[in-house]
């Protein structure tokens, strides 16, 4: 059988490359993505350089607007 659009086919299962024969890694983790340090360590130097609980830049109009003045 011959594909309608010349040059679409894939090559010959003997001639196929790893990725397109279907092989898959063993190892999720060796995929190359994800932090190269612990994801701990990774997350924890990311918190470090944030605020520790940053104010809404609205929430002392709202708490102005809102609130009952006697």
């Amino acid at each position: 059988m011959s594909a309608p659009n010349a040059g679409r086919q894939s090559p010959d299962p003997e001639r196929q490359s790893g990725a397109q024969a279907g092989q898959t890694s063993d190892n999720v983790n060796a995929q190359g993505a994800g932090p190269k340090e612990g994801a701990e360590q990774a997350s924890d130097k990311t918190k470090e350089s944030l605020s520790s609980n940053p104010e809404h830049p609205l929430k002392e109009h709202s708490e102005e607007t809102t609130s009952k003045k006697v």
